[in-house]
């Protein structure tokens, strides 16, 4: 027995594509196991089943020996290179929050997933999203963020924003100076949209403003505090 266990052990065709340490971790008392990755499930068997126990049920695991660990590929389940996923954030060329959009797989598992810009477009996922989406009272169709709104979150995102204060005298940013700041550029937002950082900023520095859309969607702008005489020509009284 002992001359057939090593024989096995180094036939390539009786083990999986893994070693046997690796393989180890998948052993339990069934008969079929699963060796996932990202790209392909792989769907073994035992090539030799553990026994039932004395009452013919659910195998022993005591039982075990090194010939029970012998697996064998029954089915290799390929995955397609692209899933949907469920947008969580606003992605530049996808969509914005609580989209399902269709993606490259490698995509979704290096970029948007670790950097929490989407999940799986699971049942439960969706869900919890629509649930929130409820709560925050923009579950209606109409609530959602038409294509001017969009056009305007990549033009916020892109936009570098100049914030005229007076370096003649002492002064804290309030939303209202941030409002101007767009409008100077063109752009009109409400008080109501503007979201300041937490420490009060007192001094010309580079920040980052976010402006909220919906309610839901926020976009972060990169702005700069500048001296006002540097912006404009202000006449000596």
């Amino acid at each position: 027995m002992a001359v057939t266990l090593n024989a096995l052990r180094r036939c390539g065709k009786c083990l999986s594509r893994s070693a046997v340490t690796r393989l180890s971790k998948l052993f339990d008392i069934s008969s079929v196991s699963m060796a996932q990755t990202r790209s392909y499930t792989i769907i073994m068997e035992r090539v030799f089943p553990l026994p039932p126990d004395k009452d013919g049920e659910k195998p022993d695991i005591s039982q075990m020996n090194e010939i029970h660990k012998i697996l064998r590929d029954v089915e290799i389940v390929q995955y397609p290179e692209e899933l949907d996923c469920l947008l969580i954030q606003y992605v530049e060329g996808l969509g914005i929050r609580g989209d399902i959009v269709r993606v490259k797989r490698s995509l979704f598992h290096e970029q948007l997933f670790p950097s929490g810009q989407a999940v799986y477009a699971s049942p439960d996922n969706i869900k919890e999203l629509e649930d929130e989406r409820k709560a925050l009272g923009i579950d209606k169709p109409e609530a959602r963020l038409g294509v001017q709104a969009r056009m305007a979150i990549k033009e916020l995102s892109h936009m570098n924003l100049e914030i005229p204060m007076n370096d003649k005298e002492e002064w804290t940013l309030t939303k209202e100076h941030v409002q101007v700041g767009f409008r100077i550029q063109g752009v009109e937002l409400q008080e109501e949209c503007i979201v300041l950082p937490e420490e009060e900023v007192k001094e010309f520095k580079e920040l980052i403003v976010k402006v909220c859309i919906n309610g839901l969607e926020s976009v972060d702008v990169k702005a700069n505090i500048i001296p006002i005489s540097q912006k404009y020509v202000i006449p000596k009284k």
